[in-house]
C-alpha cells in the first residue's frame, strides 16, 4: 500500500455540541440506528432485507441523507460520518421520520471498508463535498485518490455507481481525472435518487460564492 492510504483525511475537532445532539449522542448506543462494528458487516442482518445498500461517507449534518432515506424506503443506506454533531444530528432525524432503513457510525470510512465490508456489498457510494484541503501541502491529505477509487471499486457491486460532488475546482478536475483514467468507471447520467435531492449547506455556500458545482456520477463496469 502506497503512503497515501495512511494519512487521515480528517483532523478530529471539538466542535459545539448542542442539548439534542449530546442527549442523542449519550444513548447512541442503545439506538437500533447506530451501529460500531466489531466483525465484517451483514447487510442483510443489519437491515433484515434484502433491498440495496447505498453507502454515504462523511453525511456532515444529515440533513441530505435523511432526506433522500425517507423518499427511497426501498433503498438502505449507511452513513459514516467521524463528527459528533453530524451523529447527533442525523439520530435526532432518523427518530423523527421514524427511519428503518438508514444506519449510522462514526467510523473512519477507510478502516470500515477495509476491515468490515465485504466486496461487492454496495449498489453505490456517495461523498457529497469532501474535505478539499485547499493548501497545496495538504493535497495528500484528499481522501479521494487512485488508492482510495481502487478500493471503492472493490466494495460496490457490477453496474453499481459512485457519486462525487465538490465545489472546489482543482480538486473536481482531479477527480474527473482519477476516474476516467480507470477504465472500470464509466461516466453516466445521475442517478434517480439524487435527482431533485435537497442541497447540503456546503452547496449552499458554494453556490453563495459563486463556485462551481462539480457533481459526478459513474457506473461500475
Amino acid at each position: 500500500m502506497r503512503n497515501e492510504e495512511h494519512i487521515k483525511s480528517f483532523v478530529k475537532r471539538s466542535g459545539r455540541i448542542t442539548n439534542v445532539q449530546r442527549y442523542f449522542l449519550k444513548n447512541k448506543k442503545s439506538n437500533h440506528n447506530f451501529f460500531t462494528p466489531t466483525e465484517t458487516i451483514n447487510l442483510y442482518k443489519l437491515f433484515n432485507n434484502k433491498n440495496p445498500c447505498i453507502l454515504d461517507i462523511g453525511f456532515g449534518d444529515g440533513k441530505l441523507l435523511s432526506n433522500i432515506a425517507n423518499i427511497n424506503t426501498n433503498f438502505n443506506f449507511i452513513g459514516l460520518e467521524v463528527y459528533e454533531s453530524g451523529i447527533g444530528n442525523i439520530l435526532k432525524q432518523i427518530e423523527n421520520s421514524n427511519l428503518s432503513n438508514l444506519k449510522v457510525s462514526n467510523i473512519d470510512a477507510v478502516s470500515f471498508l477495509k476491515k468490515y465490508v465485504q466486496d461487492n456489498s454496495f449498489y453505490g457510494i456517495s461523498l457529497f463535498f469532501p474535505d478539499p484541503w485547499p493548501k497545496k501541502r495538504h493535497y495528500k491529505r484528499r481522501i479521494i485518490n487512485a488508492s482510495f477509487l481502487e478500493g471503492l471499486l472493490m466494495k460496490i457491486k457490477k453496474n453499481g455507481f459512485i457519486k462525487i460532488v465538490t465545489d472546489w475546482e482543482n480538486y473536481g478536475e482531479r477527480i474527473i481525472e482519477l476516474l476516467d483514467e480507470n477504465k472500470k468507471f464509466e461516466k453516466i447520467q445521475d442517478i434517480s435518487i439524487y435527482k431533485e435531492r435537497i442541497l447540503t449547506k456546503f452547496e449552499k455556500r458554494g453556490i453563495s460564492q459563486g463556485n462551481r458545482i462539480i457533481d459526478l456520477t459513474y457506473k461500475v463496469k
